[in-house]
């Protein structure tokens, strides 16, 4: 029996020296799974709550915007300028497009919201949400931009390898250009 208890012994000094190394103390044990954990400094603790907390998943930047269109309507009617058509519009979410919500870098996430206008027509605007956590997200309010009216695109979304990051590339309406120029002859 005392030659089985010298290797747990031995596995439970390695464990609290280990903790000790990195920094975070075992105080006591209260049984088997539970242990009170505090490290040298104040901010040790913190940075082990900052870790728990700061895993953003989609899920939460969703519910983050729709919590933000609802926080900024008055009487359910969110209100945006377009700055295009130089007006007003009185928006009413219809709907976030949790299948097209990506992380597009570090602590930024892309949105994309379907609404009904009261002047009839439909509007599926873009922005993005940043933040390192889920407790303090926040919408960057000069991205939001009007995607679509109707259906009909106003830009499309290309990915700048050397940026690395992804750019609006507005379509022009008007005369359609001719995909090659024609040759000239004689």
């Amino acid at each position: 029996m005392y030659f089985f208890r010298i290797p747990i012994k031995c596995m439970i000094i390695v464990a609290v020296l280990s903790m000790m190394y990195v920094g975070i103390e075992v105080v006591a044990w209260n049984s088997i799974t539970s242990y009170t954990v505090f490290g040298e400094h104040p901010e040790q603790k913190a940075r082990l709550k900052e870790i728990e907390k700061s895993i953003v998943t989609l899920d939460d930047v969703a519910k983050y915007a729709e919590e933000y269109i609802q926080k900024n309507s008055r009487d359910g009617v969110f209100k945006y300028y377009d700055k295009n058509a130089k007006k007003e519009l009185e928006l009413t979410l219809d709907k976030i497009h949790r299948e097209k919500l990506s992380k597009t870098k570090k602590d930024e996430y892309f949105v994309c919201a379907d609404f009904k206008g009261k002047d009839g027509n439909t509007y599926d605007l873009d922005f993005f949400v940043q933040g390192k956590s889920k407790n303090f997200l926040n919408v960057d309010k000069k991205s939001i931009s009007i995607h679509k009216v109707n259906g009909k695109e106003n830009y499309t979304w290309n990915y700048n390898e050397k940026k690395g990051v992804w750019e609006k590339k507005t379509i022009k309406t008007g005369k359609k250009e001719p995909e090659h120029p024609k040759p000239e002859y004689p």
